[in-house]
């Protein structure tokens, strides 16, 4: 029988006007390139504004990582930490949960100890590696935002990362999984395997890029093997090649956030 936590929180604890004036601070043309905000309790460092501010607005205001109360004992991989805001979104809402959280850019990784400490973060663990189809190194192209890959296309430096299955991790039950891995979901997903029926919650960023093959169909194909009723939403408004009208260019590049949870009726 699955048990719930019962210490998500509400959600609506940050006030929409105080985050929307951090946003609008980062988006102003002056804003300096790398720095700190003040944002309820939390002093934030970051660097890429416009990609923070973005990222703070869907995880504060959207609350697109918001999910149902944890299975227990209350645990999530975090796939992609980036500066940490997703650490941070998962501590407000479950403030018992142990955390993993990998992130492969070794500056990156730095910034985002740094505001998991700082704002006294417990009960985390950080890895810095980057998530793969196996273990050992690869290159890494570091582009000082949230769009560095092991996989696809970017401009930045090119740098050597350790990388780690994620199946070792998954040797007992998760509450949640979350993969922000830009375009390397599917090697993830299909080297977890079997693990992935020990997952109750899963969020997956999926990268549709012009230059990676088409893998929705795949790590859909896993959810239902491994037991989970899955949905695909496109998120973000202004995720322009998801909004009618439709079209399918040479030089595609998209984004879903794909939700599933293995519900009573089929995991049983």
């Amino acid at each position: 029988m699955t048990t719930h936590s019962t210490t998500r929180l509400d959600g609506s604890d940050m006030d929409p006007v105080e985050l929307e004036s951090v946003v609008g601070s980062l988006l102003e043309p002056d804003c300096a390139p790398a720095g700190t905000v003040r944002l309820g309790p939390w002093t934030l460092e970051y660097v890429a504004p416009r990609a923070f501010a973005h990222t703070l607005r869907l995880l504060f205001g959207a609350r697109i990582y918001d999910v149902d109360p944890l299975s227990g004992p209350a645990r999530i991989i975090d796939g992609g930490g980036w500066l940490g805001l997703s650490v941070l979104r998962f501590r407000q809402l479950f403030p018992d949960a142990h955390i993993t959280v990998f992130e492969p850019d070794p500056a990156i990784f730095q910034l985002m100890c740094r505001n998991i400490e700082r704002n006294g973060l417990q009960n985390v663990t950080t890895v810095q590696a980057a998530l793969s189809g196996r273990d050992g190194q690869q290159t890494f192209t570091a582009t000082g935002s949230d769009s560095g890959s092991l996989v696809a296309a970017a401009r930045g430096d090119v740098v050597a990362v350790p990388t780690r299955r994620l199946s070792p991790y998954v040797d007992e039950p998760v509450s949640l999984l979350k993969l922000n891995v830009e375009g390397a979901e599917a090697d993830v997903i299909s080297e977890l395997g079997n693990r992935l029926a020990a997952v109750d919650q899963v969020l997956i960023e999926y990268h549709g890029f012009a230059e990676l093959p088409q893998s929705l169909h795949a790590i859909l194909a896993a959810l239902h093997e491994a037991g989970h009723t899955y949905v695909v939403s496109h998120f973000d408004e202004s995720n322009k090649s998801c909004v009618p009208p439709l079209r399918v260019t040479e030089d595609y590049r998209y984004f879903l956030l794909i939700y599933s949870r293995r519900l009573p009726s089929r995991a049983s």
